[in-house]
C-alpha cells in the first residue's frame, strides 16, 4: 500500500502520480490538494482521474480500479 499524495496549486498540473499508485483502500484514492483549474482537470480527466471536492475540505483525487464507463451512444435513459 502506497501513500497519499499532496498536490499543491504550485505543482505542475499534470503532476498526478500514475493511476497505478492510487490506494486500494479506500479504493482509488490517489491524491489530495490542489486546485480546480480547468487545466489541471483536463490533465487529470485525460489519465481517468477525477475530482471530489466539498467546501472547507481538500481536494481528493481519484481512480478507482473498476471504473464505470457510459458510452454516450450506448447510454438509454427512461422517463
Amino acid at each position: 500500500m502506497g501513500s497519499l499524495r499532496w498536490l499543491s496549486q504550485a505543482h505542475r498540473v499534470e503532476a498526478f502520480p500514475p493511476p497505478h499508485e492510487a490506494l486500494s483502500e479506500p479504493n482509488g484514492l490517489l491524491a489530495a490538494g490542489g486546485d480546480l483549474a480547468p487545466e489541471r482537470l483536463l490533465a487529470a480527466y485525460s489519465q481517468g482521474i477525477f475530482p471530489w471536492y466539498q467546501e472547507g475540505q481538500p481536494i481528493l483525487w481519484w481512480c478507482p480500479d473498476p471504473r464505470a464507463v457510459l458510452w454516450p451512444s450506448a447510454l438509454k435513459v427512461s422517463l
